[in-house]
């Protein structure tokens, strides 16, 4: 027996407005777009944990449009305003809507709205009205703003880094929902934070960071507190250049917004406190290539300023030049993301060598081309599948693609940027990752899924839009932050916001 409709859909994303990456609708289609009955078939990811809840009771999922990709720039209007009205569309023609569902991400900017989940929250509410709920999951890497929180009756974000979590939050999301339906329960939502903005560098949720202690002590409050139905714990995407961005805890309770503010206030202050616990110790590319040199060892090189999965386009060569000018005769690997270079690799002959130009073309902004004569090891179509996360059995695709050597420097070259996760870029080509002397790996987390056994980690102080400390970032709309700003107090910068 159908008792309503509840209906799922979203746009889930990140953005960087420091990266020229303009996304389009086919960014999405590269990764996951689907529309209608397509929604019903997901499995994993935050959708399949969502449907595998909603299956199991008398409700029904009213499906709308999922698209979600890559992190990138910001997203072309068009795209985004043909994706919100389809959703719109489809959630004004649901008979029975009890309640909405939106799998999204928080972090999303568009050429002319620089808080899209906002703007479609309070889209849908406008819509659905203040008597049906709402629920929203983000990723913790969120800009959550007061348009964000009135408008919707619950907002829970993952809950791990690296995001190992999204079905199960998914999942968290869907029984929410469902309890407001069934128990009658009365979300109450109080969010707090204040503007420390910092890397992922030292905020993994697992292992001893600090952002990592704080989660776990969040999540023994919510053990311990039967009033409290959901706790979250943000830390904003700090590549995103909105007014007002920061980072805390986001608390529910079932209609005690007492305690949700006591907690919450609580542990943005914790938070704060612990700020300079965020910034990494850096090397430069040179630094970094002279030590590793004389460790017997093999040395990772963390270029997390060109992070795709920071919305980077990922054709940094700045490690790259430091491998050549000091290690050229060592196993090393690099992936650099460079259109124009696979173009000039494409229908030559295997183990032949070319001229070209490598790195810097796509976004120009951070560094000069590197002209090296290279040969060229093995062409594909640059497919693979991912092996766990956020896209967990999704097909990735870097496009045309070449594996390629420089001396001893094997290079892999892409026609697009990907979200790193568990080295399938690394991997499509048949490479044993153990002969190397030094890898490049360009996130600041994920790289710990493949290579947690390498000790001698270098995280690098280099130029790119996902840079590995947010001091010399050119905001324009965020007036006063840490840690540029090193004297701000928590009570001048505190933000308040409840439902």
């Amino acid at each position: 027996m159908n008792n309503g409709n509840i209906a799922l859909g979203g746009i889930l994303t990140e953005c960087n407005e420091f990266s020229i990456n303009l996304m389009k609708k086919d960014n999405f289609e590269r990764y996951e777009y689907f529309e209608d009955e397509e929604i019903l078939n997901l499995h994993n990811g935050v959708v399949g944990g969502m449907l595998n809840v909603i299956n199991d009771t008398s409700f029904n999922i009213s499906p709308t449009v999922f698209a979600s990709c890559s992190p990138g720039g910001i997203i072309e209007d068009k795209c985004y305003f043909d994706i919100k009205n389809k959703i719109l569309k489809k959630i004004k023609d649901t008979k029975d809507l009890i309640g909405v569902l939106l799998p999204l991400h928080g972090a999303a900017v568009t050429q002319s709205i620089g808080d899209l989940e906002g703007d479609l929250i309070s889209s849908v509410r406008d819509i659905v009205g203040s008597q049906t709920p709402i629920v929203v999951t983000l990723d913790l890497h969120a800009h959550v703003t007061e348009k964000m929180i009135k408008n919707s009756n619950a907002i829970l974000a993952w809950e791990q880094y690296p995001h190992l979590d999204p079905y199960e939050t998914g999942q968290r999301g869907a029984n929410l929902i469902k309890d407001i339906l069934e128990k009658k329960i009365k979300p109450k939502m109080y969010f707090s934070k204040t503007p420390l903005l910092h890397s992922a560098i030292n905020a993994s949720t697992f292992g001893d960071t600090p952002f990592a202690d704080l989660m776990r002590n969040l999540k023994e409050e919510e053990k311990n507190n039967p009033k409290i139905l959901s706790t979250s714990f943000i830390h904003v995407d700090p590549y995103i250049d909105q007014p007002d961005m920061g980072g805390g805890a986001i608390i529910i309770t079932d209609n005690d917004l007492n305690i949700a503010k006591k907690i919450s206030l609580d542990f943005s202050k914790k938070y704060w406190d612990r700020r300079k616990e965020f910034e990494p110790v850096l090397f430069t590319p040179k630094e970094a290539v002279i030590e590793g040199l004389n460790i017997d060892k093999k040395i990772l090189l963390v270029e997390t300023a060109d992070a795709c999965g920071g919305g980077a386009v990922g054709d940094s060569v700045q490690s790259l030049k430091s491998l050549i000018d000091f290690a050229p005769n060592k196993k090393s690997l690099v992936h650099v993301v460079d259109p124009f270079a696979v173009e000039s690799c494409l229908n030559k002959p295997l183990d032949s060598e070319i001229n070209v130009n490598l790195g810097h073309q796509v976004d120009t902004q951070w560094g000069d081309p590197l002209n090296l004569n290279i040969k060229i090891k093995k062409i594909t179509d640059g497919r693979f599948t991912y092996n766990g996360g956020i896209w967990d059995k999704t097909i990735g695709e870097m496009g045309p693609s070449a594996l390629v050597s420089y001396q001893s420097i094997d290079i892999i070259i892409s026609t697009y940027g990907t979200y790193e996760w568990n080295c399938e870029q690394f991997l499509s080509f048949d490479l044993n990752l153990e002969k190397y002397k030094f890898i490049v790996v360009k996130n600041p987390m994920n790289y710990k899924n493949s290579f947690s056994h390498i000790e001698n980690i270098f995280v690098l102080d280099t130029l790119g839009p996902t840079p590995p400390t947010c001091k010399k970032l050119k905001f324009k709309k965020i007036k006063k932050y840490y840690p540029k700003d090193e004297n701000l107090k928590f009570e001048d910068v505190l933000i308040k916001l409840h439902n």
